[in-house]
């Protein structure tokens, strides 16, 4: 009798252990499958070479604010914009002596000459992270014309809007300071507690770098991307991106004085410029797969891309080398999406042929049947050979937003740390 109670218990806690662990497993599944996604899309790999266009397209871009925002505001007040990121204010000198430099050695037509050669520099910029969101999105790459047309549009609404999003986060501090040094608005007392709150100035600075943020990305997402993106389906990767990037900001310089103080000179300030480039491209890239993976429905390729681009370009062309080495990622995962896909896409065709056949047969018997009355199909009636799409139960906003905050968070400490241990 004992030993049969026991049984029971220990068969009913495996059920129940059994059922959280299958219920967890199917809450968890979206977000392993975005990691997936975000791995095999390579998006660490091309934010390194996003850092590097970010680096070489720093001159042309400056350059080109400092010309088109120029003619309103004075170029140096732009480039001082620079002190309010953390880590890049020693930026600051050389580059406006850079600009200056550029701008002054050319007169008349020749400034014109050196703005228009800085914004098509600069527009190679955003021919990278068009490639990069190519493979987010799954899309074809848009024609020569068309792409450069786009990269040198986005690159002067960059360079207006750069302006704009400063302007923006330090308003809020203008705005203070202006109630600070009123005597006749200190009278108030509501503007009066406000503008002796240094607490609530800093708050309001992280606000308005927020917003200013948020506004860069969505102009990022909804523009770059060769396909139409509306605001329904980019605004959350907007904000995923802009709460990470006014963190990462704050971070930045814990970040340098506890890894990067040994770095010194001229090289050491390119290194640490290149880290927060890197990490800013990052950002960039995971706000894009928010969006194609949770709200444009892309789900992750069945390999990583190399492994994915070698297999599907082996099968089609025939062509894989003899030498290739055993070791190597199992590439069964593509094989078989593969092979589903050429069964898929028989079977359609015998449907269609079927179908067909049966078309012509109903024309030639339509003489004798128009007499009958036509039988009504059932609400639930679907064709030979078409699959019922399976109704996917999507979470809730909430959940999901909350879920998509803490996994994108995680994937960034994860790959710090993983690159704190390549060292």
């Amino acid at each position: 009798m004992a030993s049969d109670t026991r049984t029971r218990e220990h068969d009913s806690l495996t059920r129940k252990t059994t059922g959280i662990v299958s219920s967890a497993s199917k809450e968890t599944r979206p977000l392993r499958q975005f990691f997936t996604k975000f791995n095999n899309d390579w998006a660490m790999t091309f934010s390194g070479a996003l850092a590097y266009s970010l680096l070489t397209a720093m001159l042309p871009i400056a350059i080109a604010i400092v010309a088109i925002v120029g003619l309103v505001i004075p170029g140096e007040t732009v480039l001082n914009a620079l002190h309010g990121i953390p880590g890049l204010s020693g930026a600051q000198q050389d580059l406006f002596v850079s600009v200056t430099k550029r701008l002054n050695a050319s007169a008349g037509f020749l400034v014109v000459i050196a703005v228009v050669l800085a914004i098509f520099g600069g527009s190679r910029l955003f021919i990278a992270i068009e490639g990069s969101m190519d493979i987010i999105y799954r899309v074809r790459p848009r024609t020569f014309f068309w792409q450069n047309l786009i990269a040198i549009g986005m690159m002067i609404v960059f360079a207006i809007l750069t302006p704009i999003m400063i302007f923006a986060s330090t308003l809020p501090s203008l705005v203070l300071n202006i109630i600070a040094n009123n005597p006749a608005l200190k009278t108030i007392p509501f503007l009066s507690t406000l503008a002796s709150n240094g607490f609530m100035v800093q708050i309001a600075g992280y606000a308005g770098g927020l917003i200013a943020a948020f506004l860069l990305f969505e102009a990022i997402y909804m523009v770059v991307p060769n396909q139409k993106i509306n605001l329904r389906n980019s605004w959350q990767g907007a904000i995923v991106a802009a709460v990470l990037l006014e963190a990462f900001i704050i971070l930045f310089p814990v970040y340098t004085s506890r890894f990067m103080n040994s770095y010194t000179g001229q090289i050491g300030f390119a290194i640490v410029l290149l880290a927060f480039f890197y990490y800013f491209a990052v950002i960039l890239l995971l706000g894009a797969e928010v969006n194609a993976y949770f709200f444009e429905g892309v789900q992750p390729l069945p390999n990583n891309l190399a492994t994915f681009v070698s297999t599907m370009g082996a099968r089609l062309n025939k062509d894989r080398p003899e030498a290739e080495s055993s070791h190597h990622i199992n590439p069964q995962p593509t094989e078989k999406a593969d092979d589903r896909h050429i069964e898929d896409a028989v079977e359609n065709d015998n449907d269609t042929a079927n179908h067909g056949n049966t078309t012509a047969d109903t024309a030639q018997h339509g003489n004798s049947r128009s007499q009958q009355k036509p039988v009504a199909q059932p609400a639930s009636y679907q064709p030979v050979g078409k699959k019922k799409r399976l109704a996917t139960t999507k979470p809730g906003k909430v959940s999901t937003a909350i879920s998509i905050v803490a996994g994108s968070a995680l994937t960034v400490l994860i790959e710090t740390l993983r690159l704190r241990r390549g060292k």
